[in-house]
């Protein structure tokens, strides 16, 4: 039912973003969808460590009082981070005003658009602790439908570029409408939080920024490599295939299964604290993502050119083509959650960073081999979808066998 709950939100914020992304591509260029997707790229790849992944602890102590010292220790690091991106801004001004051709408000709202993410994170995290799903759900659905509707009105009716302005705005209300559920249920008090607590628990939890930072940033990195790479080894419009037929397959893949990932995490780690085996809520909930995804996998595995070429015109072909080869990487991306948390419980970060180096390097390489031996982006692609889905099936045996190790002890 938790599921269902978060699910229901998730789904619907999806359904609302896509359902006016036409309207939108007819209000905005695409140059200002350049800058768009450039600004939010940079900002995520900070964003993501902004509070060194110790918002992802918030969910293992056993004590309330415990959790509440991590969730103000991620603030407190939060804040760090962008004071210090304040600064780097301002040293290094005219790089970046040469990165973003000259749009100096831009510059300016990189540091906003850092806090804004973190804050989501912490808030996020804190909010699965305390099991509030359904104001969490509500706030997913305030900021898609926020954004969704500040960016047509902000271009229709003010004539003003306001696809960076809108979405940050509106994840804020997000942000701050589980801020508002927080203090309603008095979940945010500092009673018993003192500077010895978050210093224990900052020990405590340090393989979190020592291992999972970093394996965080690479693979954020790995998985953006494609359009990284493909301007220099390829050309631009293969980069705008690539990007529409990731998003169209990515982003409502990676929200759907975040709400399961966000629960499962809730859930196991409860569990493992109280040295109960989880491993059947890990086969059992991967199977269960698995049952779902498979339709949606064969539909675009066999129609793929049909659907992009009525959705988008028949000039996007080549995205349905690119789109057939990387179901095979949305439907892992929508299956090993489970996995990818159970790292965190396990606490085998250093484990996953390792996995995650290699995974990094083989995708490199992947996208390299296509490009100076075939000469194929499709090639390029199909091998980086290999690797992608070598590493995830060995990661997912990788903790089913550690699992199974732990259930023989007990």
């Amino acid at each position: 039912m938790q599921i269902i709950t978060l699910l229901s939100g998730s789904i619907m914020a999806q359904v609302i973003t896509f359902a006016f992304i036409p309207v939108i591509t007819r209000l905005y260029t695409p140059e200002e969808f350049g800058f768009y997707s450039l600004f939010f790229s940079m900002t995520m790849a900070v964003g993501l460590i902004s509070s060194l992944k110790y918002e992802q602890a918030i969910l293992l102590p056993k004590s309330n009082t415990d959790a509440r010292a991590i969730l103000f220790l991620s603030l407190i690091i939060l804040f760090v981070v962008v004071c210090i991106s304040i600064i780097t801004v301002f040293i290094f001004y005219d790089w970046f005003l040469k990165f973003f051709d000259n749009h100096s408000i831009y510059i300016y709202l990189l540091p906003v658009a850092i806090a804004v993410f973190g804050l989501g994170q912490i808030f996020e995290s804190y909010s699965n602790r305390v099991e509030v799903y359904k104001q969490m759900s509500i706030s997913k659905i305030i900021s898609a439908s926020g954004t969704v509707s500040l960016q047509i009105f902000s271009k229709y009716i003010l004539n003003f570029n306001g696809l960076i302005f809108s979405k940050l705005f509106s994840d804020f209300l997000g942000i701050l409408f589980l801020i508002k559920t927080h203090i309603k249920k008095e979940t945010l008090t500092l009673k018993h939080i003192s500077k010895r607590r978050i210093k224990t628990n900052l020990k405590r939890h340090e393989h979190f920024p020592k291992f999972l930072t970093a394996s965080t940033l690479i693979n954020y990195l790995s998985q953006n490599l494609p359009i990284f790479l493909f301007p220099l080894l390829f050309s631009s419009d293969i980069v705008g295939y690539y990007a529409l037929a990731f998003r169209m397959l990515m982003v409502p893949t990676t929200l759907v299964s975040g709400s399961v990932r966000s629960v499962y995490y809730q859930k196991a780690s409860k569990m493992f604290a109280k040295k109960e085996d989880i491993r059947g809520i890990y086969l059992k909930t991967m199977f269960g993502l698995l049952k779902i995804f498979i339709i949606p996998f064969f539909v675009v595995l066999l129609f793929g050119n049909e659907i992009f070429a009525i959705l988008f015109g028949q000039e996007w072909q080549n995205a349905g083509m690119i789109s057939r080869i990387l179901v095979f990487t949305a439907l892992f991306a929508f299956i090993n959650p489970p996995s990818t948390m159970t790292f965190n419980i396990l606490q085998l970060q250093k484990v996953q960073l390792y996995i995650q180096i290699l995974h990094f390097f083989f995708k490199v390489l992947a996208l390299f081999i296509g490009y100076y031996f075939f000469h194929s982006y499709l090639i390029s692609i199909g091998l980086y979808v290999f690797v992608a889905v070598m590493f995830n099936v060995y990661s997912i045996l990788f903790i089913d066998k550690k699992l199974k190790k732990l259930s023989t002890k007990k």
